[in-house]
C-alpha cells in the first residue's frame, strides 16, 4: 500500500488512477460480470486517449464539493476526531483508491450530500438507505487500507439533524469477492496491455 498526498482532482491525481481499477467501481468488481467488462474497457480507453477527459459532473457532485469540507468538520467536532485527508492509496499497480478521510489510526469516512428527499429516507430508515454501490466501496476502501471500520457520513444542513453516520466493519465475504475481480480485472488489463502494445 502505498499513499499520495496529492491533491484529490489535480492532475497527478488524474494520473495516478489511469488503468486502475479505483473504490468508486466496488459494486462492478466485486460483482464481476458485465459491469467489470465496461469498467475495464472504459478505464483503459482513458489511460491510451490522449484527449483530455471531460469531467462529469450532475446536480448531486456539485453540492456534495461545495458541502463536504462543512461535513468533514461537523464529523470531526462530533466525535472528537481527527480526519486525515489523503489523494490516492496505491493497493497494487492495478488497484486504488481516494478515501474522502483517514481517521486516526484505525478508521476513515466516506461522504455523501444527498438531496434533501434522498437524506430524509436516511432519517426514516437508517442503514437501510444507504445505497448498496456505497457499502461495496466503503468495503473496497477497508481492504485497500487494512483498517478496522469505516463512518458512512451523510450531510444535509438543510435539516435539524443534519449528520448521519453509520459505521460499516470489514466483511471478509466482500472482501474475497472483490479479490477475484482484482484478479480478472488485472488480467483483462494485462491482456489489453498486450494488444495495444504489439
Amino acid at each position: 500500500m502505498k499513499i499520495y498526498d496529492f491533491k484529490q482532482g489535480s492532475q497527478e491525481w488524474l494520473d495516478i488512477r489511469k488503468g486502475k481499477m479505483t473504490a468508486s467501481h466496488a459494486c462492478e468488481i466485486g460483482n464481476n460480470g458485465k459491469g467489470l467488462d465496461t469498467c475495464i474497457l472504459n478505464l483503459m480507453a482513458e489511460k491510451y486517449s490522449r484527449g483530455e477527459k471531460p469531467q462529469y459532473s450532475n446536480e448531486d457532485m456539485e453540492r456534495g464539493k461545495e458541502l463536504e469540507d462543512q461535513a468533514r468538520s461537523l464529523y470531526a467536532i462530533e466525535n472528537g476526531a481527527e480526519l486525515k485527508q489523503v489523494g490516492f492509496i496505491e493497493y497494487s499497480e492495478f488497484v486504488g483508491c481516494s478515501p474522502d478521510g483517514l481517521v486516526g489510526e484505525d478508521g476513515g469516512v466516506e461522504i455523501k450530500c444527498p438531496s434533501d428527499a434522498v437524506y430524509f429516507q436516511h432519517l426514516l430508515n437508517g442503514e437501510k438507505a444507504i445505497d448498496s454501490k456505497y457499502v461495496w466501496q466503503i468495503q473496497m476502501n477497508l481492504l485497500i487500507t487494512g483498517r478496522k471500520w469505516w463512518d458512512y457520513v451523510a450531510y444535509n444542513p438543510n435539516f435539524e439533524k443534519s449528520i448521519f453516520i453509520k459505521r460499516i466493519l470489514p466483511d471478509e465475504e466482500v472482501f474475497k469477492k472483490l479479490k477475484i475481480g482484482f484478479e480478472i480485472g488485472e488480467e483483462k488489463i494485462k491482456s489489453i496491455n498486450k494488444m495495444i502494445n504489439k
